[in-house]
């Protein structure tokens, strides 16, 4: 488990600030993400723990690229 990972177990509210792919399972924060969220310097921690992670459909910018162009182009 990592150390982002152990960070969300001790505040599993925080979860909802997280993205995850449904094809690769990578975790990240979301853009959107504001500067400061409650405990304290959550947001901070966050953005230490995990990179940013846009996703499209549920899906992140680098598997969209593996898929068929018909499949792969949500946007």
């Amino acid at each position: 488990m990592t150390e982002g990972e152990n960070y969300l177990r001790m505040y599993p509210g925080l979860e909802k600030w997280i993205n995850q792919c449904v094809i690769c399972q990578t975790k990240g924060y979301k853009p959107e993400i504001p500067e400061k969220i409650f405990p304290g310097i959550a947001a901070q921690n966050i953005k230490k723990f995990f990179p940013p992670l846009e996703l499209n459909g549920g899906i992140c910018e680098e598997c969209l690229k593996h898929l068929p162009t018909e499949i792969g182009r949500l946007k």
